[in-house]
């Protein structure tokens, strides 16, 4: 990922979506919720620009759906609540899913290693000591593509072997069974066991497996080139252009594949959670074995391709997905029988609001909703006072409160993207001072400066970046241009 967009998928979090804090949310499972959810995310349309859908079922029944923004920004196509979404990361689960099948079918078993279904596996070392286990629980230790995709040069992608080159001559990343490393590369390979197993290709047998056993009539992955009808493009805010919209079409995989990508609605997803409640698409005893987490990681307990987390003792199942433009999740909290979805093609600080607004809403206020609502008053005072107060509001907080830098990085290219230049900046000069040992706050610095017409500040700051990332080309390039620039 290149660096000048500022914002890496998921890694970053949102922007200030409302200024007032989340300690002024719903109560949990409020009657009240569809209401409020309305207002809320209507609201949200303004103050960070979403474009999505939310979804809100309770006991099987949609008490809230509602959709937003703009799917197509050249056409000026809305949303609808049957807009298929790109899903990034999601579709892991329904890998998970396909694979746990075979194993209630006595088909696999968790322990067969890679090699055991593919024997000619390029990577040795993988295929004797990586098992599928591993492979579902990203501490397999096998790598990712993304760095390679991007240098493909427009080379398809057309089924899940074409992946192999990209990833598995890479060296195991750590001993099997030993560390977390999320890794996209793993499920590819649980897409090509699949296969091996079946004598399917992974998107026909995920298609029966899953899709047509849950009623998921708008999923799918789409061949390249395919028209497919309410389709929401996806789009980021333009750094360099304060104003306009990125369109990340040639950022996105061209099919997708048991890793990620494809198309959902937030219908469909509903219909997923409600078919593995209804032991449709496992039998009750390896819907059990799913819907656990099973590793502690800095994303919740991860199991066998869904997350756990606990949210003041209520259990919340799922997984995320983000990516260029891409934000997408799926929230089951079985102990309350209540489904929460979010789908969005914009930037992902709006993602992240109505994330934290669904937590509260339906569980109640957490740490991290708690450092969610003090990040987001600390951009307001800083937007309302400018620097100074900023920096003196974070060093008297409470010493339990932590400002997430992701969110005010983000806010900060919020602003200068409606050139409000001078608040972005104050913003990402916050940043860095509340996170000097970061090369990240250092570089968006010098990009909000140079975004906003402030050169020499900004080519002074890309020298202070370069003195801690003597490599980075990046910054040696934007120090000529904006050298050349001035000549």
């Amino acid at each position: 990922m290149t660096k000048i967009f500022c914002r890496k998928v998921l890694a970053i979090g949102a922007a200030a979506a409302l200024l007032a804090p989340l300690s002024g949310c719903l109560a949990p499972l409020d009657r009240t919720a569809a209401p409020s959810l309305e207002s809320y995310a209507s609201q949200l349309t303004e103050t960070a620009d979403f474009s999505g859908v939310i979804l809100l079922a309770r006991k099987g029944e949609i008490e809230f759906q509602g959709a937003y923004g703009l799917a197509d920004r050249q056409t000026g196509r809305a949303n609808t609540v049957d807009t298929k979404f790109s899903l990034a990361s999601v579709p892991k689960m329904f890998t998970a899913v396909s694979i746990l099948q075979l194993v209630d079918a006595g088909a696999i078993s968790l322990d067969d290693t890679i090699g055991t279904h593919l024997p000619d596996y390029p990577n040795r070392a993988a295929a004797e000591r990586v098992t599928i286990e591993h492979l579902l629980m990203h501490t397999s230790g096998v790598g990712n593509y993304w760095e390679a995709m991007e240098k493909l040069d427009g080379a398809s992608l057309d089924s899940h072997s074409d992946y192999l080159p990209l990833f598995a001559d890479i060296p195991l990343e750590h001993e099997p069974g030993t560390a977390f490393s999320y890794s996209n590369g793993g499920y590819v390979v649980l897409g090509l066991i699949i296969e091996a197993v079946t004598g399917t290709n992974y998107y026909d047998h995920v298609q029966a497996a899953v899709f047509d056993k849950a009623g998921m009539q708008d999923t799918g992955y789409f061949l390249p080139g395919k028209p497919v009808p309410d389709r929401a493009q996806s789009y980021m805010r333009s750094v360099e252009r304060p104003g306009s919209w990125d369109d990340m079409a040639a950022r996105a995989e061209p099919r997708g594949s048991a890793a990620g990508g494809g198309y959902s609605t937030a219908g469909d997803l509903l219909r997923f959670a409600t078919a593995l409640k209804q032991h449709r698409l496992l039998s009750p005893d390896m819907t059990d074995v799913f819907l656990q987490g099973r590793l502690e990681t800095p994303v919740g307990k991860y199991g066998y391709g869904i997350i756990e987390q606990s949210l003041n003792g209520t259990r919340l199942l799922g997984h995320s997905g983000g990516h260029y433009g891409v934000a997408a999740e799926l929230m089951m909290f079985p102990d309350l029988d209540t489904v929460f979805v979010v789908l969005s093609n914009g930037d992902v600080d709006a993602y992240w609001d109505v994330e934290m607004y669904a937590h509260e809403m339906i569980a109640g206020p957490t740490d991290e909703t708690r450092n969610y609502a003090f990040t987001k008053q600390l951009i307001a005072e800083t937007v309302a006072k400018g620097y100074d107060a900023g920096l003196k509001m974070h060093r008297n907080r409470d010493a339990v409160r932590k400002a997430r830098g992701g969110v005010i990085d983000l806010a900060a290219f919020k602003y200068i993207h409606r050139r409000h230049y001078d608040k972005g900046i104050d913003l990402l000069r916050l940043n860095r001072a509340i996170a000097p040992d970061s090369d990240d706050a250092i570089f968006s610095l010098a990009q909000g400066l140079r975004t906003a017409g402030r050169n020499e500040e900004a080519l002074e700051t890309y020298r202070a970046y370069l003195e801690r990332v003597p490599d980075s080309s990046e910054a040696k390039s934007l120090i000529a241009a904006i050298s050349r620039e001035g000549s």
